[in-house]
């Protein structure tokens, strides 16, 4: 090699150095740019109004071993997404009431979607899931995802939702959930 040549040879890997950095970056950047875009974009989204006739988005479930599954996948023609806690009071004293609502509607497409807002569910839920024989789906909202789309501000909170994810009624606070009314509703709105 000659000198013109190793003198060509260095000049292009001292151009080509910086100029191999400064595409990482910018490829770098780009990519911190589209994600903040989604995530604001997806956050302006929520929360949904809480009001009946409204449509809430698709929603990610995490379980308490961690699996997901989307609520949009599910084939449940009515659904109670009902947001509750080990250490909430009224939540525990409504929980009979729903296993016993959910056990007569099951077999005609109704179930109860429980999200726990426990800090440890993983630990808290088992051993009162085995004590009150509650065999519905329980899932976790660890990030509060659920609960900004929800506009949860206190549990329990309870929204009925039908396969279209159409709001059909919203309960603030426990209640008896397997009475005369709630019955009738329910059976209404498995018709529907």
């Amino acid at each position: 090699m000659n000198m013109e040549e190793t003198g060509s040879s260095n000049l292009k890997s001292k151009v080509f150095l910086p100029i191999a950095i400064l595409l990482v970056v910018i490829v770098l950047v780009l990519l911190v740019i589209k994600a903040t875009v989604q995530k604001e974009a997806h956050l302006k989204s929520e929360p949904v109004e809480m009001v009946e006739g409204a449509q809430v988005p698709n929603f990610e479930l995490t379980g308490l071993d961690g699996s997901k599954k989307s609520v949009g996948d599910l084939p449940h023609k009515l659904m109670l997404v009902n947001f509750w806690a080990t250490w909430c009071d009224a939540c525990i004293e409504e929980m009979p009431s729903m296993v016993e609502l959910r056990n007569k509607y099951a077999s005609k497409g109704f179930e109860i979607l429980a999200i726990n807002v426990d800090d440890k569910p993983s630990t808290a839920v088992p051993p009162l899931v085995k004590s009150m024989n509650i065999t519905f789906p329980i899932f976790t909202d660890a990030e509060n995802t659920l609960s900004q789309i929800f506009d949860v501000h206190a549990i329990p909170l309870s929204v009925m939702i039908n396969q279209d994810r159409k709001i059909l009624m919203i309960e603030s606070g426990g209640r008896e959930w397997n009475d005369e009314e709630t019955n009738q509703l329910v059976e209404k709105w498995l018709k529907d």
